[in-house]
């Protein structure tokens, strides 16, 4: 029917206490127990690296598609045609923000990055200098954290000697209520200070071993090569992604091509070369191994204090 008023259709359904709803189970294409699976399945799944479902996201259009940026105004790099890569900005603000015109052909792009991570990220001598950077951070961390730990212990002993104090004064005839205030107040500070404590593992060492770079390197060839296969190809593309954090293309000072600057992300690049060949010394208290128990703390460990490490996973190509 149509509103009077505005002449526009106007669609009107019966209130829903009024529908007739009939299960008609003969019509259905998948049984209920498979598709009930199946979403439960799908519910669980999360895109590589991240907690994003899978479903929750549009998958990139090419495999370093929003990786890329311009050297010169830290632009993204976009398809400006078929088979092209441009700095967006170059081409949609023209000279006056970018002047960077050069482009580069995707096929080239992929063909250079993936050798880039095969074969130049990981180096040998990069990775023993890097391991044995982070091994000396990481372990001068945890014996702050040791430092902390000892403390806390020290002033949980306190409160419980104070508290005991207090309970054997009211045992000696001091009335409670003289003492009761200060007695809820340390019970409080104990009860804190535990929790804190189960929260505050103990020291230990961390060790990295150097040939973590050749499992990292299988790794990475096995997925290069799955990409060039139906069944595993997107989840090759994940995977591979998440050990890029960006790529930076700078005009090449002779020629008319782009510089590749390739950044590894510190924590795919880890993970994934820890957890190829389970080279880690030790397990986190909750049974994972290492190479995800140290994901959270790379950032502090390879962060602006400890920047030196950093180049050690990079590449130029």
């Amino acid at each position: 029917m149509k509103d009077p008023q505005t002449g526009k259709r106007i669609s009107r359904l019966n209130p829903e206490s009024e529908w007739t709803i009939t299960d008609v189970p003969q019509l259905r294409i998948v049984e209920q127990d498979i598709w009930d699976a199946v979403r439960t399945r799908q519910g669980a799944l999360k895109t590589a690296g991240t907690n994003i479902p899978v479903w929750d996201r549009r998958r990139p259009k090419t495999l370093f598609s929003g990786l890329m940026a311009c050297g010169c105004c830290g632009g993204g790099f976009a398809k400006i045609s078929k088979d092209s890569f441009g700095c967006s900005p170059a081409r949609n603000k023209r000279a006056a923000v970018c002047s960077n015109k050069r482009t580069i052909k995707q096929a080239d792009l992929e063909a250079r990055v993936l050798d880039a991570l095969a074969n130049h990220l990981m180096d040998p001598d990069a990775v023993q200098v890097f391991c044995e950077e982070y091994t000396a951070e990481r372990n001068r961390l945890k014996a702050a954290a040791a430092g902390n730990r000892k403390e806390k212990e020290q002033a949980l002993a306190r409160a419980k000697r104070d508290h005991q104090k207090l309970v054997d004064a009211i045992i000696a005839g001091v009335p409670a209520e003289q003492v009761k205030d200060r007695m809820i107040e340390l019970d409080a500070r104990r009860q804190k200070l535990e929790r804190e404590l189960q929260h505050t593992p103990a020291p230990d060492t961390v060790v990295l071993h150097p040939s973590m770079a050749e499992a990292y390197r299988e790794r990475v060839s096995r997925l290069i090569r799955t990409l060039g296969t139906a069944e595993g190809m997107e989840d090759a593309k994940e995977a591979l992604r998440a050990l890029v954090e960006r790529i930076v293309l700078t005009p090449a000072a002779a020629g008319a091509g782009l510089d590749l600057t390739l950044e590894g992300d510190l924590a795919g690049l880890l993970r994934l070369a820890a957890d190829a060949g389970g080279l880690n010394t030790k397990k986190a208290p909750d049974g994972r191994s290492e190479a995800f128990d140290m994901s959270d703390e790379l950032v502090l460990v390879a962060g602006a204090g400890n920047r030196r490490i950093l180049p050690a996973l990079s590449a130029i190509i």
